[in-house]
């Protein structure tokens, strides 16, 4: 079993708000490691491509990052 497909696995057993934490964790660590490593400023997946990946992993609706910045920092994280 291939890691995209035991994670897809693991994540249809979660309820839908811990999904989206699954979610979340995967865009921190593309923009932690893959952003630096390649020096880009874009988007290293595309959303078709992130969806083939995770496609069960759907947020009911769009935020900005400086929403998802907010609601981090309100929660006790840090950037």
């Amino acid at each position: 079993m291939n890691h995209i497909h035991e994670i897809n696995t693991q994540c249809q057993r979660l309820p839908e708000d811990l999904q989206k934490e699954v979610l979340d964790f995967i865009f921190f660590l593309e923009s932690r490691y893959t952003l630096k490593r390649s020096g880009q400023t874009g988007p290293v997946l595309t959303d078709a491509e992130l969806e083939q990946a995770c496609g069960i992993l759907k947020a009911p609706h769009g935020i900005s990052l400086e929403q998802m910045e907010d609601a981090i920092k309100k929660r006790g994280g840090d950037l």
